[in-house]
């Protein structure tokens, strides 16, 4: 697992430009909206010394999050496209190591994200976080595996990087419009509102909400944080049932 997680490391820097996107385009956005987050917490929910980055930044956060996927699809594939997956394996490593390695690397790659988006929206937007730090942090390691759980789902489903990308794309889209993290919770219609509890994002944005803008620690976002340890080890459980290493697999079409 540690050779495959630094020939992971290594592509990633090789490739380093399309990842380092997904870590610029949250901030340009986060500076479109913030202002109307602002208006809204101040005008609807009666906040006044707030940022709209207080509400904002974590939600791009985590929908970037599930976007930076479709990069760990490109290495994932691109290991069947380039012929090395059989060739790993036949070096006697198993498929779950492999898998295992990749993972992980996404992993990191997830929590370092969250944390570079939030503190560039301290630093650019006025981001304060004024409950517990340590609450914020097992948030993100709980959001972080749910989406991790995601992408072993969608790469044992796609077969083709275009699929894989509908999976990372449509599916950050969805998740953070139900959950809230495009635009305020209760502005969203009634039907979209009703079913946002079914979604992982849901509860991390609650959670971060209360971290951040109410001033609650750890044993305020308990059930959030049990309800996506949940979605967390049900995805990862059905992407490792639905896994199957010798699916036919290409790079694009």
């Amino acid at each position: 697992m540690p050779v495959v997680a630094r020939q992971e490391l290594a592509l990633i820097r090789s490739e380093y430009l399309p990842f380092a996107i997904y870590f610029v385009m949250p901030l340009v956005i986060l500076a479109f909206v913030q202002g109307v987050f602002e208006v809204y917490l101040r005008l609807v929910e009666g906040q006044g010394d707030v940022s709209g980055a207080d509400l904002a930044a974590p939600g791009q956060a985590t929908m970037f999050g599930f976007m930076t996927l479709a990069g760990f699809g490109y290495l994932f594939l691109g290991e069947h496209g380039w012929g090395t997956w059989n060739r790993v394996r036949a070096l006697g490593v198993r498929p779950w190591q492999i898998m295992t390695g990749k993972l992980s690397v996404a992993y990191i790659l997830q929590l370092t994200l969250f944390a570079f988006v939030m503190i560039a929206a301290v630093l650019l937007f006025d981001l304060e976080v004024r409950g517990s730090i340590v609450a914020l942090v097992m948030i993100e390691l709980a959001t972080a595996l749910v989406i991790i759980g995601y992408g072993l789902i969608a790469a044992a489903v796609a077969n083709t990087q275009a699929l894989f990308n509908a999976f990372a794309y449509l599916g950050a889209l969805l998740l953070a419009g139900l959950g809230g993290a495009l635009v305020p919770f209760s502005t969203l219609p009634g039907w979209a509102r009703a079913i946002a509890p079914a979604t992982p994002t849901y509860w991390a944005v609650s959670a971060y909400e209360q971290v951040i803008l109410d001033g609650g620690g750890l044993a305020d976002v308990v059930t959030e944080l049990a309800v996506l340890l949940l979605f967390a080890v049900g995805f990862l459980l059905v992407g490792a049932w639905l896994f199957d290493p010798d699916k036919r697999r290409t790079t694009w079409a």
